[in-house]
């Protein structure tokens, strides 16, 4: 077996696509087997049985939600004694295109959907070329959340994280979003703008102006108050209107563009303030060119490790990697074992097939 492939059909980008999966297997056929996992719960045993059989490549067909699960699967199955005693390592993993960021595949330049990137995966190996493949870090990212009264560790890998303030409270108003884009991204921020002048100001006490221009921005910029450690370094409790770390960079839909120092060998890059509204929007022409944010109150540098706790009635809720890990009371980022991706590149003209007859073609 050459190729696991696993398929989430509540994904955005496949719904209503009922015969995804079988599409699929039909475009690779016997050089792997496709499996669909419609819950998180269903990946690590289709992940350990893909490993059983000695895949050599896992596909994620579901965006960086899909990706995030996989690899956190992957790690856990290879500290079982089965896999630990073999000194088993994790296949190459493909992350796909098409879902609402693809941060992952756009920052290693994987291009194409599913079907474009297994067509040229299936025909590498037909033709037994070489595949190169590209290491990219993660975090390593363990803590403690809360559940029913008790606290409860837990941990994960990732690659990026908003894990208070305004990327977290961004991103909540762009997965609600029935459709989430690169539009989206835009919509979200001129919202934010226009609702600014009121909702940041005594004009949102004035009956009859519409809800959205009086809670939008001040919902946008709400703080996070934490107790944050860099590197070791303490920083003043506050009410933090940021909290990020990433260990890659990350394009957002070609809007914005961030956490450039985690290209540096063993580095994480931490973006972290306790600032005013005001300095965030200053901050984001230099948010869309990709450059160090700037202002009072900013911290914006290359790091080895994070930590946050919760300092309010508040717990944290982070993103990681579009995935929410809510009730989290504390939470340690650290560098994680890097992933190793085949750099799959589908051609331009490539196109998802009609058909299951053309598939096999």
């Amino acid at each position: 077996m050459e190729i696991g492939v696993i398929t989430n059909p509540n994904s955005r980008k496949n719904r209503g696509h009922r015969s995804r999966a079988a599409d699929l297997q039909a475009l690779i056929g016997d050089l792997g087997e496709v499996r669909t996992t419609p819950t998180v719960e269903a990946i690590k045993p289709v992940a350990r049985d893909f490993m059983r059989r000695g895949a050599r490549f896992w596909v994620a067909d579901g965006g960086d939600g899909a990706l995030h699960w996989l690899v956190r699967a992957g790690l856990e199955i290879l500290e079982e004694d089965e896999f630990a005693r073999k000194g088993a390592t994790l296949p190459l993993t493909l992350p796909t295109n098409g879902g609402t960021i693809d941060f992952v595949a756009h920052q290693v330049g994987v291009r194409g959907d599913a079907f474009a990137l297994l067509r040229e995966l299936r025909g590498a190996l037909e033709r037994e070329d070489d595949i190169e493949a590209v290491d990219v870090d993660t975090m390593r990212i363990e803590g403690v959340r809360e559940d029913g009264g008790r606290e409860v560790p837990f941990r994960t890998v990732g690659f990026g994280s908003a894990a208070g303030g305004v990327g977290q409270r961004f991103f909540s108003k762009y997965y609600a979003d029935p459709d989430p884009s690169p539009r989206t991204i835009v919509k979200v921020v001129s919202r934010t703008l226009a609702s600014m002048p009121v909702a940041l100001s005594p004009l949102r006490h004035v009956p009859g102006l519409p809800v959205e221009m009086k809670r939008y921005a001040r919902d946008v910029f709400r703080p996070t108050r934490a107790r944050i450690t860099i590197d070791g370094e303490a920083l003043p409790e506050a009410p933090y209107t940021g909290i990020h770390i990433a260990s890659v960079s990350i394009n957002l839909g070609g809007v914005f563009r961030f956490f450039t120092m985690a290209d540096e060998p063993e580095n994480l890059h931490a973006i972290v303030g306790a600032v005013s509204p005001l300095t965030i929007v200053r901050n984001l022409p230099r948010m869309h060119l990709g450059r160090e944010m700037r202002g009072p109150g900013v911290v914006d540098r290359a790091c080895r490790e994070m930590t946050i706790e919760a300092a309010g009635d508040e717990l944290l809720d982070p993103i990681i990697d579009g995935e929410y890990y809510r009730g989290i009371r504390r939470i340690h980022f650290s560098r994680g074992p890097a992933i190793h991706i085949p750099r799959i590149r589908a051609g331009a003209a490539a196109q998802r097939p009609r058909a299951a007859a053309d598939l096999a073609a």
